[in-house]
Order: structure tokens, then C-alpha cells, then sequence
């Protein structure tokens, strides 16, 4: 009961520290800023404590080249300011490109210009590097094997306290809880080792830096790492006496205990504790993540063990409550990080969201199968069995995938994108090459200073939406000598035809004139220009 307190303590003192992403919300100079004198230094002032890797931030001279020492860090000792030493003296507008993890644990960047003595024009790239293949791919492995590995403990528990006490003797059974919990710290101490690597995007021979792991250590998901150590620490001496035969009623309570304060260690650093009501949010998080482990860690232990019909009888009574709190959860999270029908179609969160539903679908179809077989015959259940556990893999790695992806519905951009008009134009281009000709349509939202979502549709002559070779857009202010500005368009991949980048910052209002590149062919492109009122 002190484990359980401690956990419930944590996530109060933790949810209320995170945001959606990190938020820069000052820095020094100031964005379009005009100095008398070059800066020796730039810092950065976000919402939450940030980590920071030595070439996290960067910044870039008129002509494009880097002026910054390349030692990036904490100045003032602070979690959530960061600095970065410049060595430039000329004139002239500077770009600043930085990235930073996030206290929820994803990467964030972005970018911004200050100028020395006048503004100039700039040939600068506002980038960063998307960071390492490898640690990226390792990441996202160790978090879909830590999601396996917790069903597969508290499943085979559940399924001996509430359905088959006597498969403590089997030995399978054992087998099964010991490589959860194994495999459950494991993952818990690579995930702690990639996190740094991960979120500022070094290579893998930056695993055992123990800078990075102190940083990881001082986030939301270092509390959530550490503390899932010390729960699996403390369900040792529980599942030795739930083992050894030793049946007392408080064991169920006790591991039901356990089991809400491991999946309250994912809960209280992902994206349960940021955005919309975290209060019912963390909660429903805990109960889904418990429902998906006693139902899909139930299903191995059917797979593998062959429990008596009885045990199975009372498994499809205990699955089929998981899935009505599966169910219910994973809706009001769906509403609650989406808020829009057109989100899941127009965002990669979404696409992954729809990709997780029709998994689960294939596993409620193959779980409603298995329950009909159960009520009405004897007879082999490995087959149906065996759909619903391959459909489980699936849905975890969508999982492991869905919690390194960002949701679109953020409290700065979503408020904004809820009450705006679509601002939407036809604009016509030709390449010169076969099929070279079309339409544009741009849309724009919210069309205000910060975040915003530019989207981009090809029509060829007949309307149809159709697929090009590439889209460009860049954004200059001529009026205050600001740009180009290139913004990143990316194909919407489950709608044709579509462009979008969802991560537009425009830092000034006035009339912004809008450069779209638009690619047919290796040889055949053309350039439109499109002005754009942008307000504060």
C-alpha cells in the first residue's frame, strides 16, 4: 500500500509539470529582434524543463553558415532555459534553428531570426537533424516489447488469481510471468538509456552518456522509469508467494495495486497528463492500460498453457469486461486527442490511431468467435486463439508507435484551428511537361502570428486530386526583409493529392508572400506566388 501511495503521489506531482510539447516562450536576442551589436550569446526560455544536446541549437549566418561554439547547454542552471555561445560579428539577419526534448519525452524544434545593425536576406536553412535510424527504431522497439512484456506479467498473474489458482503449478505459466518481469526491466533500463540519444538526436554511441541519462532522469518519464523499477522491484517477494501455491484473497488486491501503478508510470509522463483534463484523463489512461494487459497477457497464457474448460469459461467473462473498459477508454481518448472526425485522415497521429482500430477490430472479431466457441462446444481453441495474439503484437507496436508520435490536438493550435475559418484558394500553375498543368488549393488556419497548419491540394484539369513529384512552399515578408521562411510539406499519405505542414511558424503579422514550388517531373516544376494576410 506505501508502493501504491507513493505512485499516486508522483502522478500528482508530476502531471500538472508537462505540456503537450515544449513551448519556447522567451529568448535572448528576441525573434526579429534588430541589435546594435552582435549577441556573444543566444538563449532560449521554454515552459518546462527541456534537454539539450551540444549541436541542439544552431545558428546560422546571412550566407548560411554556422556561427554558434557548438556547445549547447544549460548557462544558468536551469532546466527550462538553454544557451549556445555565438561567434559572428558581421551584419546582417541570423537564423536560430534549436531542438529540445520535451518533458513528455518527444523532440520539439523550430526556429527563429534576429537581425545585427539591419535585416538582411538570408540563404539560411532553418533545420534540424531528425536524428539517428538506429536509436530511433531501438526506441520505438524497446517501447513496444516494454508494452508486451507488462500484458504479458499482469495477464499470466490475472489469469491465475481470477481464472485457473491451480495453473500455479504449471509450469508454463511460471515460465510465462518470469519473462515478463525480466523483460519488463530490461526494457524499462533501455528505455531510460535511449531516451537521451532519442530526444536529441544523437547516434548510439551517445547510450551510456551520463549526462544524458541524469537529464532523462530529471523528466516525467525518468520518474515513471524509476519508479517502475521499483515496483517490479517490489512484486518480487508478491509473485513468489503467489507461486508457491500460498492462495491468500488480499494477493488480488494487492496485484491489482501493482499493476494500476505500473501502468501509472507510463500514464503520468505520456500523453494522458498533457492537454485536455488530465484529471479523467490519467485515470481512463491507467484503466485502459490495465484492460489491454489482463486481456491480451490472458490470451499467451490460453495460447501456451491449454488451461481447463472451466478456466477458459472464466476467461471470456473476465476478457469481455477488458474489452467494455477498453472500449470506453479508448474512445473518450481518441475525442480527447484528436477533436476532429477530419484529424485522423489529416494527421500521421491519426492515420496511426485508425491503423491501431481496425487491429483491435481484427482481435474483437477473432475474440467473439472465441467466445461463441466457448459457450457452445468443446474442442481446440489455438487457432482463434492464436488471431487474437498476433493481432495483440500489432496493436502494441501501434501502440509503441502512437506514444512516440505527437497528437494534433494541442491546447495552443487546436483552440486556434477550433475557432477559425478555412482561408482557401485556387491557384492555378503548369509545369510545361505531360500533365504539368493544375490547380492549387491552399488552405491556411488560423492564419494568425505562431502555429499554424498550411495544406495543400493538386487538382489536375479535371478536378481530380493527383499526386505530384513534390511540393515547396517558402514564406517571405518583404515588407520587413524577413524570409524565406521554407516550410516542410509532407504527403498526407492515406489522402491523395495532399500536402501539409503541420508545424508552421509564423512569427509576425502582415502580408506574407507565398512561394509554392510545385514538381511534376525531374525536369518540369513551376513557381506560383500567393499573398497571405497573416493578424496577431
Amino acid at each position: 500500500m506505501l508502493v501504491l501511495a507513493c505512485v499516486c503521489l508522483a502522478m500528482l506531482g508530476t502531471a500538472g509539470l508537462a505540456s503537450a510539447h515544449a513551448v519556447l516562450i522567451a529568448s535572448q536576442p528576441g525573434s526579429l529582434s534588430v541589435l546594435p551589436s552582435a549577441p556573444r550569446q543566444v538563449t532560449l526560455t521554454f515552459g518546462e524543463q527541456v534537454q539539450v544536446s551540444p549541436d541542439g541549437v544552431r545558428v546560422l549566418a546571412p550566407d548560411g553558415s554556422r556561427v554558434d561554439d557548438g556547445q549547447a547547454g544549460h548557462p544558468t542552471g536551469r532546466g527550462d532555459t538553454i544557451g549556445v555561445g555565438v561567434t559572428a560579428t558581421e551584419q546582417g539577419t541570423f537564423t536560430v534553428a534549436w531542438r529540445v526534448i520535451s518533458a513528455d519525452s518527444h523532440p520539439v524544434s523550430g526556429a527563429f531570426t534576429y537581425s545585427v545593425g539591419h535585416t538582411s536576406a538570408t540563404t539560411a536553412v532553418a533545420s534540424q537533424q531528425d536524428g539517428s535510424a538506429p536509436v530511433t527504431v531501438l526506441y520505438w522497439a524497446s517501447r513496444a516489447l516494454g508494452y508486451a512484456a507488462f500484458a504479458l506479467l499482469v495477464g499470466a498473474v490475472g489469469f491465475l488469481l481470477l481464472c485457473w489458482p491451480e495453473g500455479t503449478r504449471d509450469r508454463r505459466v511460471r515460465a510465462l510471468i518470469r519473462l515478463g518481469w525480466v523483460a519488463l526491466l530490461a526494457t524499462t533500463i533501455t528505455d531510460a538509456l535511449l531516451q537521451g540519444p532519442y530526444g536529441t538526436g544523437g547516434g548510439l554511441g551517445h547510450l551510456f552518456d551520463r549526462h544524458l541519462l541524469a537529464s532523462t532522469l530529471t523528466l516525467p518519464l525518468g520518474t515513471g522509469l524509476t519508479l517502475r523499477i521499483s515496483l517490479l522491484a517490489a512484486a518480487l517477494p508478491l509473485l513468489n508467494e503467489v507461486l508457491s501455491q500460498r492462495w491468500r484473497p488480499v494477493y488480488a488486491w494487492l496485484c491489482a495495486g501493482l499493476t494500476a501503478g505500473l501502468a501509472a508510470t507510463w500514464s503520468m509522463s505520456g500523453h494522458a497528463a498533457v492537454g485536455l483534463q488530465p484529471q479523467l484523463a490519467l485515470p481512463a489512461d491507467v484503466l485502459h492500460l490495465a484492460a489491454m494487459g489482463v486481456w491480451l497477457g490472458g490470451l499467451v497464457v490460453l495460447w501456451r498453457a491449454k488451461p481447463p474448460a472451466e478456466a477458459v469459461r472464466q476467461f471470456s467473462r473476465v476478457a469481455f469486461v477488458c474489452v467494455v473498459v477498453l472500449v470506453a477508454t479508448g474512445t473518450y481518448q481518441s475525442w480527447r486527442q484528436m477533436g476532429s472526425w477530419q484529424a485522423f485522415l489529416d494527421t500521421g497521429y491519426g492515420r496511426l490511431l485508425l491503423l491501431k482500430i481496425a487491429a483491435v477490430t481484427v482481435v474483437l472479431g477473432a475474440a467473439w468467435f472465441s467466445r461463441r466457441w466457448v459457450r457452445t462446444r468443446s474442442g481446440s481453441l489455438r487457432h482463434p486463439v492464436l488471431v487474437e495474439t498476433a493481432g495483440a503484437v500489432v496493436v502494441l507496436a501501434l501502440t509503441a508507435a502512437l506514444v512516440n508520435s505527437d497528437p494534433p490536438r494541442t491546447p495552443v493550435l487546436a483552440a486556434a484551428v477550433a475557432h477559425a475559418t478555412p482561408d482557401r484558394r485556387a491557384i492555378r500553375f503548369d509545369t510545361g511537361g505531360p500533365g504539368g498543368a493544375g490547380t492549387l488549393k491552399v488552405d491556411v488556419l488560423p492564419l494568425t502570428t505562431g502555429p499554424n497548419i498550411v495544406t495543400v491540394t493538386v487538382l489536375d484539369p479535371a478536378g481530380r486530386r493527383t499526386d505530384v513529384a513534390e511540393v515547396d512552399i517558402a514564406l517571405t515578408l518583404t515588407a520587413r526583409g524577413i524570409g524565406p521562411l521554407r516550410l516542410t510539406m509532407r504527403h498526407v499519405g492515406m489522402s491523395q493529392g495532399t500536402y501539409r505542414s503541420a508545424d508552421s511558424d509564423i512569427p509576425i503579422a502582415g502580408t506574407w508572400q507565398m512561394a509554392i514550388t510545385v514538381r511534376t517531373s525531374d525536369i518540369d516544376e513551376t513557381t506560383v506566388t500567393e499573398a497571405v494576410t497573416v493578424t496577431g
